[in-house]
């Protein structure tokens, strides 16, 4: 007799459980694509913001920073292509030769290169934005630009 209320009971929780997973699940589905959509948007609000207020960019400064971004980006993101597919073909190469030493090392070297290749294309990026500012905003731009960017990462962390 006793186990009958029980089994309802149990039954009620498992239902409760299960909806709220669900509900859970909605709601880190439908979020996600919107915050992440938003990321780059900010991103790029953030410095145009920065440039304009911050250093004193004019509007033709601010139009020829964003032509100059969007190459930038164009650039940048054929570079990770590549570096994800490379990184491919030599997880494959590592496991045809049974993860060796020497295929662990030379990787590692190939991964590293294209690695230093997209982070001179990032430092070339920011000394062509250098390029963009007047003498007198250079020295705005040296002192408050690094500060900026580590802003921008502090915010990605929350």
């Amino acid at each position: 007799m006793s186990t009958q209320p029980k089994s309802k009971i149990l039954l009620i929780i498992i239902g409760i459980l299960l909806v709220a997973n669900l509900v859970l699940l909605c709601f880190f589905i439908t979020n996600k694509p919107a915050e992440k959509k938003g990321m780059r948007g900010d991103r790029k609000a953030m410095i145009t913001a920065f440039l304009k207020n911050d250093i004193g960019f004019s509007q033709q400064q601010i139009q020829q920073y964003d032509s100059l971004n969007q190459l930038h980006h164009t650039k940048v993101k054929t570079m990770f292509d590549e570096a994800r597919n490379d990184k491919e073909k030599q997880f494959k190469q590592m496991t045809s030769d049974g993860f060796s030493d020497s295929a662990i090392s030379n990787a590692a070297y190939l991964f590293a290169n294209k690695q230093k290749q997209i982070q001179t294309a990032m430092f070339k990026h920011f000394k062509d934005i250098r390029g963009l500012c007047t003498p007198q905003q250079q020295p705005k731009f040296d002192s408050l630009f690094y500060s900026m960017l580590n802003r921008r990462n502090d915010e990605r962390k929350k």
